[in-house]
């Protein structure tokens, strides 16, 4: 059953939409990385997990695995593994790691499971946060917390607020959610379930919550961890000749004769522009390799790559001498630099664009999922995507107000997959009851869905009947 309810917490790279463009900002923020080293119980075995980039959830980077004793390396992970818990094995052929929150469906980018399990150096399985939970409706944060909110406090730093009457032990359980015992990993989990995972087979079973006491909590061995920060800055990447913040834009623009300039002179919807975005591994001698490129609008493909590949980059100060490459990403908007050709192409764009729009707005699927044809077909549509438990979740709200919980799960799901932004014969319904924007249009369907499930059908049978 489609995982539509779950909660994304992923911050949208406007840049890929087109909303961020151009030479409009230079700001640069500092990430402070750190190598984790992390020891088996018996002290045995020791995993150290280095960073290859300076975006926390991504998984460039390698993790390697040593005999203590003689410190010899028995194999690498081709994962950075740094951030969330990292656990591994008494006879050192298994790792796991465990993220608290899953982070989208990139798995060129991304780690995509919140718990992953790797032996000798493969991956053995890989679990996600509903299998663990059985729960759709939670806001795809694996881990037990008791946090309410977080208080600013004078030095600038966030302190947690936990909720009121919180017991020892569950304020206990916020900040340790997460043993391990022999080869058994033990996690208090969003849903007030503690799973028992085996580093060895795999396999995890749930039991209830308050089978350890406060006392047994307190007595589990702790794992042995070590770290080594350092901070690196989030830019895109530097030439050796050119080391501002728009190196590589500014050296395409002279390879393809362009000009990058959209936002700065309120022109992105004047030119039409050529989008670029790439994803290179750079070495300490300026040498980069292609690891994704997105041409999307179609400049000369070998070109391109033969002018990414010919710069002499540079890798940012303070990385460590054991990280031999580092990731970096970027993005290129470009337009003609000559303006009337730059124009001409726009308006071709636009008609473009709009035969297409016209196309969307009677098509009964699009990209392969089913359109509803109005407010009653919506619904007939989620009772058969949403699974049972869904169901009774939406059910026992107590009233349809809220639904807005749902706003970034499954409405974000119906304001992509049904055409609320791009134009759909579902978005044309909306447009004529007076809804103009697609928050606006995905909260009334789910509003109306929760009177529907409940048999109040005046106020969604009104708004179908409507039409200004």
């Amino acid at each position: 059953m489609m995982n539509v309810l779950q909660s994304y917490r992923i911050v949208l790279l406007l840049c890929v939409l087109g909303f961020c463009c151009g030479h409009i900002q230079a700001e640069t923020w500092v990430s402070e990385r750190k190598i984790v080293t992390v020891y088996s119980l018996n002290k045995a075995y020791k995993a150290v997990s280095v960073p290859h980039s300076a975006i926390l959830e991504a998984r460039w980077g390698k993790t390697h695995v040593y005999d203590t004793h003689t410190s010899k390396l028995l194999y690498s992970i081709p994962e950075c593994l740094t951030e969330g818990y990292l656990f591994i094995s008494n006879d050192g052929t298994t790792v796991a790691h465990i993220l608290d929150q899953e982070y989208g469906s990139d798995t060129s980018k991304y780690i995509t499971h919140s718990v992953n399990i790797y032996r000798n150096g493969k991956v053995f399985k890989h679990i996600s946060v509903k299998e663990l939970t059985h729960c759709d409706t939670c806001d795809n944060n694996l881990l037990f917390n008791a946090i309410k909110d977080f208080t600013l406090l004078q030095d600038g730093k966030y302190q947690p607020v936990l909720i009121p009457n919180t017991s020892p032990r569950d304020s206990f359980l916020t900040y340790n959610p997460i043993f391990l015992f022999q080869d058994t990993v033990f996690i208090y989990t969003s849903t007030r379930r503690l799973i028992e995972l085996s580093l060895l087979s795999g396999q995890f079973k749930d039991t209830v919550f308050e089978t350890f006491t406060m006392q047994q909590l307190s007595e589990f061995p702790p794992v042995a961890r070590s770290y080594v920060t350092f901070k690196c800055s989030k830019t895109y990447p530097k030439l050796r000749d050119n080391d501002s913040y728009y190196a590589v834009e500014e050296a395409l623009e002279e390879a393809f004769n362009m000009k990058a300039d959209m936002l700065e002179n309120g022109n992105r919807d004047k030119y039409k522009y050529y989008r670029v975005y790439a994803i290179l591994s750079i070495d300490r001698t300026g040498h980069a390799n292609i690891i994704e490129l997105s041409n999307q609008d179609s400049l000369p493909d070998t070109q391109l790559r033969d002018a990414i590949l010919s710069f002499n980059y540079v890798i940012p100060e303070n990385i460590p001498d054991e990280i031999g490459y580092w990731y970096h990403e970027f993005y290129a908007f470009m337009r003609n630099s000559n303006k009337r050709i730059a124009e001409k192409e726009r308006r071709l764009e636009k008609e473009k664009e709009h035969k297409a729009y016209l196309a969307r707005l009677t098509a009964d699927s699009i990209n392969g999922v089913y359109i509803p044809r109005n407010i009653e077909d919506c619904f007939h549509q989620l009772d058969m995507l949403l699974s049972p438990q869904d169901l009774r979740t939406i059910k026992n709200y107590e009233n349809s107000n809220e639904m807005i919980k749902l706003h970034f799960g499954l409405g974000l799901w119906i304001r992509n997959n049904w055409g609320l932004w791009c134009g759909s014969r579902l978005q044309k319904y909306c447009l004529q009851r007076g809804l103009q924007h697609p928050d606006d249009m995905s909260g009334t369907i789910l509003r109306y869905y929760w009177e529907y499930l409940h048999s109040i059908h005046d106020s969604w049978r009104a708004f179908d009947a409507y039409q200004q």
